[in-house]
């Protein structure tokens, strides 16, 4: 018997940033990008924005918030370059 979940999530990989320091190892690193959205119906329904982005570190695997505004405009074609103001630290890395 299966039981359907109300959980709809869908995570994309979005490619690597251009180069950049991280903030974290300060190594110099292309991270990695992943976006996901939440589509699941208590989302819908309470209103609340269910994406999200996120950046990796290669070097320490140390997880950040991406700006969405940086996402938005690289995924347009828009030339955009990276800095530390994009970013938030979510996971330290080791």
């Amino acid at each position: 018997m299966a039981i359907p979940t109300i959980n709809k999530m869908f995570a994309k990989d979005e490619g690597e940033s251009d180069g950049i320091l991280c903030p974290e190892c300060k190594k110099a690193v292309c991270m990695r990008l992943f976006s996901s959205v939440d589509v699941s119906p208590v989302t819908l329904l309470k209103g609340i924005d269910g994406s999200m982005s996120i950046a990796v570190c290669p070097q320490c695997a140390a997880v950040f918030d991406l700006s969405k505004n940086y996402l938005k405009e690289k995924t347009a074609g828009t030339t955009v370059m990276i800095t530390p103001e994009d970013l938030t630290l979510r996971i330290k890395g080791k």
